[in-house]
């Protein structure tokens, strides 16, 4: 008899979950500069499946792969969920239960993560936002994969060394992967970008006490950064969500203001005389176009190498509290569509 009402609660959610998809339809045309729904019904759960039944919760960083397969950091639901190029959605690691155990992807569990990143052998690099830990999901020759700790020891703080016992971060909210293996974070709750080797060593890249300060001598100023992206020559964008601005770490170690005053606000232009309004994610393409999401403004904005920042996508009405970005291949634009609980997909030009 428990057997019978399970099945029939499943069918019955399946008929609720098609005729959703049927009235909230996944728009999956090709027009370009709009934010397209790639996936999810806009209502939050944990549901996988086809992009127009599958559901996401506040789901915060996108990642995608060289295959473009688009990776998803559902924070509420504890999860990274994965999607395939047709819009397939599947859990890929999580229990959906807030917890910090490694293993099998399917019995590992996270703390309301926010950041994903995707290297050159598809290992998946994780922000875990509460568990102060940046992890790591290895795939299997079975097809499974494996969640381990790359870095932190689990209790917050500053201290830098060996990533597994010694490191510490304190709330990392975004990361970025570059071509020899390093990851990038931007350590939140200690204003600060540190830098992690393929072999597990942290450092600090730059900042210090929680500001606003450009520099070259160390001791540059960061508030709350919450995105990180890095380009083919090793530049770092930041998100700099405190202050407003996109900031920029060149391989030498100069930081320098991108983009953005210390006011909120929607203006285009050049540079310094352009605003933004609480920027959460940054992505950058092949041409080192950096993509903003500007998620106080709701919007996507596209920032030129020379500095131009313009408005790529979006509007009050179609996103909410946009939170994470990412490129794919053919300079697809993904977006994390935190508020509505969908993935969007902005067609390349």
């Amino acid at each position: 008899m428990m057997g019978m009402k399970k099945t029939a609660g499943t069918l019955i959610h399946l008929i609720i979950a098609a005729l959703f998809a049927c009235t909230n339809p996944v728009n999956n045309s090709t027009k370009p500069g709009i934010a397209n729904i790639f996936a999810g019904t806009g209502q939050p759960g944990t549901d996988n499946g086809a992009a127009g039944v599958a559901q996401f919760d506040s789901p915060f960083g996108v990642a995608v792969d060289r295959a473009d397969y688009v990776y998803i950091a559902d924070e509420n639901n504890h999860m990274i969920r994965k999607i395939t190029p047709g819009g397939e959605v599947s859990t890929y690691a999580g229990t959906g239960q807030a917890g910090d155990a490694n293993g099998a992807g399917a019995s590992a569990q996270f703390n309301f993560p926010t950041g994903v990143a995707v290297d050159s052998s598809g290992h998946v690099y994780v922000a875990d936002y509460r568990n102060h830990l940046i992890r790591m999901i290895t795939p299997q020759n079975d097809g499974t994969v494996m969640v381990s700790t790359f870095a932190g020891t689990g209790q917050a703080g500053t201290v830098n060394g060996d990533g597994i016992t010694t490191a510490r971060f304190h709330n990392p909210y975004s990361v970025a992967v570059d071509s020899s293996g390093s990851v990038y974070v931007a350590d939140y709750g200690n204003h600060r970008i540190r830098k992690i080797t393929p072999e597990g060593s942290v450092d600090t890249l730059a900042g210090s006490v929680q500001g606003f300060r450009d520099s070259a001598n160390g001791t540059p100023q960061f508030s709350e950064p919450t995105g990180v992206a890095v380009d083919s020559s090793g530049n770092v964008y930041v998100a700099d969500y405190g202050n407003n601005r996109i900031r920029k770490i060149t391989p030498e170690g100069m930081v320098s203001t991108f983009a953005g005053t210390d006011q909120a606000g929607i203006t285009d232009g050049i540079g310094t005389s352009a605003e933004f309004d609480e920027p959460t994610g940054v992505a950058v393409d092949s041409s080192g176009n950096v993509y903003v999401a500007d998620s106080g403004n709701n919007r996507i904005r596209k920032i030129t190498p020379e500095g131009m920042v313009s408005t790529f996508a979006g509007t009050s009405a179609q996103l909410n509290n946009p939170a994470g970005v990412a490129v794919d291949s053919s300079n697809n634009v993904y977006v994390a569509d935190y508020g509505n609980h969908r993935i969007r997909k902005i067609v390349h030009e």
